[in-house]
């Protein structure tokens, strides 16, 4: 009984816990949850050599970091440059990302959840 207990406690801290896998039916294929954004502000922009729209939001901290966040599904009146949002969504890795075109840039693909333009933004 003596060595039960640690052997049990080591194996519980040995453990790993498996990240969850989002089956999204918006999204076109599951994928696991790198960051969650909640509210957070950020600008519309085209990608035009990718052919889509894309969030762009500044990584607070950083002189030039910014996430390029790639939507799955973006509505149709949110499609206008340059507008201001606020975006709620999971953001992923996937296979069908551009690679980062300047230094400081993150890419991901993002799920959202909710999106609204900023007041006296429309």
């Amino acid at each position: 009984m003596k060595i039960f207990i640690p052997l049990f406690l080591l194996l519980l801290l040995t453990c790993e816990k498996n990240a969850d896998i989002i089956e999204s039916d918006s999204c076109g294929e599951s994928y696991t949850i790198h960051d969650i954004w909640n509210k957070k502000s950020a600008t519309i922009g085209f990608d035009s050599d990718e052919g889509s729209y894309f969030l762009s939001r500044h990584i607070s901290g950083s002189i030039d970091g910014v996430i390029t966040a790639y939507p799955c599904d973006l509505p149709t009146e949110f499609r206008t440059e340059g507008k201001k949002v606020t975006v709620s969504g999971n953001l992923f890795d996937s296979d069908h990302l551009p690679s980062p075109s300047a230094g400081g840039q993150e890419i991901w693909k993002i799920d959202i959840h909710d999106i609204e333009f900023i007041k006296n933004e429309k």
